[in-house]
């Protein structure tokens, strides 16, 4: 084995490392819940039903209990395989992502070294991205984000390890990995771009079009695949989708692109690297996360400054992809999720790598200043993933609560919470997840469970919709009675009357 082969799979077993510390110490979150229930059903009752979302709430939803619709459908079905083999668990949902992120690894060590010539800077591109403290928390998170941006990646790996030898595979092998990345989240799109640039820049003189069929075959197979699954009820697969594409905002940002590049920056970099109002654990030491923010910028404009890096032009497509990145996901996504930054990040650490692997060139001073900075930015990195493990929050918050409700609920009974309590109570048969508490359906369940997600929801109700805060404030102080409050979870019991106790 080769020194950096070697090299790679030290750097693979540390993300590693870190990834299942962070996996097994951090609680679920209300997402991997809503997108762990239709894959449960299917492999427990044979078909792609969601059904603790509580769709009274939303006309859109309409269905979702049985046909899951909302979202593209390849991370749901690797799901199922997954707990068919492995046993259904948060931690073999946050595994399918662990190993996306392995092959998202392998797939920036191919790009950065075929665009740049160097294995060096492809292996510091690793180095960066397998601690970094984002790309860790994508890696141990069960949505399907890293899958999305995995096998978009490894699209992109694909055509640049093969176009010398065999082109016309390369575009073959390299679309077929596109489409999963499309069937598997939306930001599929961010790849696809990213792949038609390459050939375009990389490649426009050896295009024919006899490829273009070739190229269309995975995705006539995508289409069909999907298509048979949307024709057993299309009705209910235009109200979920296209409800789901219009909510929260999805979409406002086309209406105004000035105003949301603004966004951009400040509601999603701001608050992923601690600056925003809602950065998780918002606090002095939080806000250090700026820190790597400030070195994806330094890298652009060292790059931009260097003039090796700029005059390389397959050096400057990481460049150019990094700002077509940007301008896209600025545009494509209205709700500016911190979670989507998974998509450009390898980019940013990508040019961190060729800036500092050229620093590294230029003499014995340099090395040395290398050397600093390299071990500096892997120590930050890691010691804020190590920080966030040492809470434990799946520990000392998580399985308390669901301890909790084991000892007191019934088989009979109805707990109304957030749905990534299916995971603790290994079922959602019991869960409904309504942040409305049974406004619009009805429904008084034996148990309200509240944390920070239906907090949130609250707050939001009662300038919005001060009817259904104060149904909900009612509810919870009258009908109900606090009977747990640990961390980050609130159980309400409903109270005893006559009317309960027969």
């Amino acid at each position: 084995m080769n020194t950096p082969l070697k090299l790679l799979c030290i750097l693979l077993l540390l993300f590693v490392s870190l990834s299942v510390l962070s996996a097994r110490t951090k609680r679920p979150w209300s997402d991997e819940g809503w997108f762990a229930n239709a894959p449960f059903t299917l492999i427990t009752k044979g078909y792609l039903g969601t059904t603790a979302l509580e769709t009274a709430n939303y006309a859109w939803l309409k269905g979702i209990n049985r046909y899951t619709y909302w979202t593209v459908p390849l991370h749901l079905i690797v799901q199922a395989g997954a707990y068919k083999v492995f046993g259904f668990s948060l931690f073999t949902m946050r595994s399918i992502s662990l190993f996306f992120g392995l092959v998202a690894l392998v797939s920036w060590f191919v790009i950065v070294r075929k665009l740049s010539g160097s294995n060096e800077a492809g292996l510091l591109t690793v180095l960066f991205l397998a601690v970094d403290y984002n790309f860790v928390m994508a890696s141990s998170f069960g949505r399907m984000d890293m899958m999305c941006a995995a096998l978009g990646s490894a699209g992109l790996a694909c055509y640049l390890a093969l176009r010398q030898r065999n082109f016309p595979l390369s575009l073959f092998l390299s679309h077929c990995l596109i489409v999963a990345s499309g069937l598997t989240h939306h930001f599929g799109i961010l790849w696809l771009i990213a792949s038609v640039f390459l050939v375009l820049y990389l490649d426009k003189n050896r295009l024919k079009l006899s490829y273009l069929g070739l190229v269309a075959i995975p995705y006539l197979v995508g289409a069909l695949g999907w298509g048979l699954y949307i024709l057993q009820s299309p009705g209910l697969f235009l109200s979920q989708f296209t409800g789901n594409a219009a909510s929260d905002n999805r979409l406002a940002a086309l209406t105004s692109p000035f105003r949301t590049v603004l966004r951009e920056i400040t509601e999603r970099y701001f608050v992923a690297f601690g600056l925003g109002p809602h950065s998780v654990g918002h606090s002095g030491l939080i806000k250090l996360k700026a820190v790597i923010l400030l070195v994806y910028v330094v890298a652009i404009i060292g790059f931009i400054s260097t003039r090796e890096l700029r005059k390389d032009r397959n050096a400057r497509a990481l460049l150019i992809l990094t700002g077509i990145f940007f301008v896209v996901m600025s545009l494509w996504d209205g709700q500016k999720l911190t979670w989507y930054l998974i998509h450009i990040i390898p980019l940013f650490t990508a040019l961190v790598a060729l800036v500092l692997n050229n620093l590294r060139q230029r003499g014995p001073a340099m090395r040395v200043v290398f050397g600093l900075v390299v071990l500096g930015i892997a120590v930050f990195q890691i010691g804020a993933v190590l920080m966030r493990a040492r809470s434990n929050s799946y520990r000392d918050s998580y399985l308390p609560a669901v301890a909790f409700l084991k000892s007191h609920m019934q088989p009979d009974s109805l707990i109304m919470g957030s749905a990534e309590l299916g995971f603790g109570l290994n079922s959602f048969d019991q869960v409904i997840d309504d942040s409305r508490l049974g406004f619009a359906s009805g429904k008084k369940p034996t148990f309200i469970v509240v944390e920070e997600v239906y907090t949130t929801e609250f707050e939001g109700l009662k300038t919005k919709y001060p009817q259904i805060y104060q149904f909900i404030g009612n509810r919870l102080s009258k009908e109900y009675e606090l009977a747990y409050d640990q961390e980050f979870y609130q159980i309400y019991k409903q109270r005893v009357t006559d009317n309960t106790a027969k």
